[in-house]
């Protein structure tokens, strides 16, 4: 017997004939007020007292007479199979990796994605939340730099869309509640590094990075739990909010740091690769070797993302490494799993990463 196979081919919602769809022409089907009507799909659906067959009634003859409205839950315009994808940098190489194992999982459940970016900009990201509404989306994911699509008019913008969305790695902190994340489990990763730096024989550490970031935030929190286990704490001039672009504020930190040297770290701990790729240069151009004079560890594991990496850093970094695949793996079927059931909460999941030794960590020589 042969298995009964379900199409993924796209249907245009077509509106009625001869005439556009009016809110009346709903309501006389339904057999409720125009105001309520209007109310459910245009305004603050949640707040109308109704049946809840008589709000599905409703959905059900909007989208069969196509209007459209996103207050219309996806399951009721089974035509609709496009996502938007927004990031902010389209160089960005880790998000690049992401997004094509998030296209695969889509793909496979018969959806197609279209690619937008922002460039850190928050009205180039107002004008793509407004085109995903023009467009009729059915939902999104969303890499963005600080929180230039979750703040402000943006944030409410988006909201209202009430498509599901799907943020990956940075998010605002807290966390909106309609939106669902995927993110390394930061916290944890900071404790790792700790750990097997500790293990090495370490007691002196320094932690540099941005702290702008939900990430940042979390990593320190696992670096600092960490430590405060083993009896030890972070030094206050040992703490650095600086970018990777920043090298003079590196240069200024670690000349204070040789001027005292009794606080001189023997361990550092970066945010993200890009700022410990930086300390390292910096550190070394001032005559400090990395590992016999300082240690290195950091997260993202970068130098694994380019198949020449490893062979053209003269010291890679101890990293985390971003398990790439099953975020973007995991990205897709949370958001597949919210267009097809709209009442499922928003899922928060952190996913385990993978500590990379490298030759950037060594034994403290004291």
């Amino acid at each position: 017997m042969k298995k009964k196979t379900t199409s993924n081919k796209l249907v245009a919602i077509k509106p009625s004939k001869g005439k556009s769809v009016r809110l009346t022409d709903i309501a006389q089907r339904v057999g409720v007020a125009t105001s309520t009507v209007s109310r459910i799909l245009n305004g603050t659906p949640n707040s109308v007292r109704v049946s809840e067959k008589t709000r599905e009634n409703i959905f059900k003859t909007a989208a069969e007479l196509g209007y459209a409205s996103h207050h219309i839950p996806i399951r009721f315009h089974k035509g609709i199979r496009s996502l938007m994808i927004l990031s902010h940098d389209p160089r960005e190489i880790f998000y690049q990796q992401i997004i094509s194992n998030v296209e695969k999982i889509v793909r496979e459940k018969g959806y197609a994605c279209y690619f937008s970016y922002t460039e850190a900009n928050p009205k180039q990201a107002g004008d793509l939340i407004d085109a995903m509404g023009e467009r009729f989306t059915a939902g999104c994911i969303i890499f963005q730099e600080v929180n230039e699509i979750l703040s402000g008019k943006n944030k409410i913008k988006l909201r209202n869309l009430g498509i599901p969305t799907v943020l990956i790695d940075h998010h605002p902190i807290p966390c909106p509640d309609f939106v669902s994340t995927i993110e390394l489990d930061n916290e944890r990763a900071g404790y790792d590094i700790v750990e097997y730096l500790l293990k090495l024989g370490h007691s002196n550490f320094a932690f540099l990075g941005a702290s702008k970031f939900s990430s940042c935030v979390a990593r320190r929190k696992g670096v600092v739990e960490r430590l405060n286990a083993a009896g030890l704490k972070l030094k206050k001039n040992n703490v650095a909010v600086v970018n990777a672009s920043e090298r003079y504020k590196l240069i200024e930190l670690f000349n204070s740091w040789k001027k005292s040297k009794d606080t001189f770290p023997t361990a550092i701990v970066s945010a993200n690769d890009d700022i410990g790729y930086a300390a390292l240069n910096v550190l070394e151009s001032q005559g400090i070797s990395v590992p016999a004079d300082v240690s290195i560890a950091s997260f993202d594991d970068r130098v694994s993302m380019v198949p020449w990496g490893l062979d053209n850093v003269r010291t890679p970094l101890t990293s985390i490494r971003q398990p790439i695949e099953l975020i973007g793996k995991t990205a897709g079927e949370v958001l597949i799993n919210h267009i097809i059931n709209s009442k499922l909460a928003p899922s928060h999941i952190l996913i385990p990463g993978e500590l990379m030794i490298r030759s950037s960590t060594a034994q403290p020589k004291n």
